[in-house]
């Protein structure tokens, strides 16, 4: 005698969100989770007036005021103008900073002569030299573009500096007895030991950068997030001011991802290394 066994169905919503969950990992569930959780406390705190909801607004007014700012015109011009000194200012100071580092790392006249500047500059607040850029560039987007970089760029330079120096060189002691030439120690012992700390520095110019143009145009600026983020801290329109501010942290955490799995892609001997 058979017996039929009955197969449940858990449906097309289950399915789905089995699929989702998938895409992710253990830690990242957990961190979705965590915000979440955070999301909630923060809504019943502002709605039961623990805290005055005018100080720490609430995510739903939140939500509602940044669908207005979206929908009335004018935020994609203000986003645009700073996506536009972000970009240029980033990309500027990557290719800066990678160049003079690996010079700087990898040749010991060169590193000798301008490690001094380098770390005098780094050590200085980038906001004490805005004024010093607007006389240099103006109040347009070329001071915030130079305001960018400054910031993204020692970051990128620092740490490619370190990336060429720390590479062991017993490897290249051995790569130099098997006849390579300069060029091929670069590409296969060297470039590829300091890619690591060259990905880092990326990273965190990439934050800088972000930091930077908000920075430039809260000062000088009459257009651009910053200066929307200036005018709603002047305003106190607090659903406004975290709504920009949570735009503005969704643009570190984008990039930084990316930028974190390009290093992934790009070096995967290390996550063999560290065993992930």
């Amino acid at each position: 005698m058979k017996v039929k066994t009955i197969e449940l169905n858990s449906g097309p919503k289950n399915s789905m969100f089995q699929g989702i969950m998938s895409w992710t990992t253990q830690r990242q569930r957990w961190g979705i989770t965590s915000v979440f959780i955070f999301l909630i406390l923060w809504e019943l705190i502002s709605t039961l007036q623990i805290i005055d909801p005018k100080y720490i607004s609430k995510p739903t007014s939140i939500i509602t005021t940044g669908y207005t700012m979206i929908t009335s015109g004018g935020f994609f011009e203000h986003f645009y103008i700073s996506m536009a000194e972000l970009f240029i200012g980033f990309a500027l100071a990557v290719v800066v900073g990678l160049i003079i580092g690996i010079l700087m790392g990898w040749n010991r006249i060169i590193g000798g002569l301008f490690d001094p500047l380098v770390m005098a500059l780094y050590a200085t607040p980038r906001v004490a030299l805005v004024p010093l850029f607007v006389l240099w560039f103006g109040v347009g987007i070329g001071s915030k573009i130079f305001i960018v970089f400054i910031g993204a760029v020692f970051p990128v330079l620092i740490n490619t500096i370190t990336g060429i120096r720390q590479v062991d060189p017993l490897l290249l002691r051995a790569g130099r007895s098997f006849g390579a030439s300069n060029s091929q120690l670069f590409t296969k012992i060297l470039l590829p030991g300091a890619l690591p700390a060259m990905m880092t520095g990326i990273r965190l110019g990439w934050g800088r950068g972000i930091l930077g143009f908000v920075i430039g145009e809260m000062y000088v600026s009459m257009a651009g997030l910053g200066n929307l983020i200036q005018a709603a801290g002047n305003a106190m329109r607090t659903d406004q001011l975290f709504f920009l501010i949570i735009i503005v942290a969704g643009l570190g955490f984008v990039g930084t991802s990316i930028f974190q799995y390009l290093e992934h892609k790009l070096t995967p001997w290390r996550q063999e290394e560290q065993g992930r």
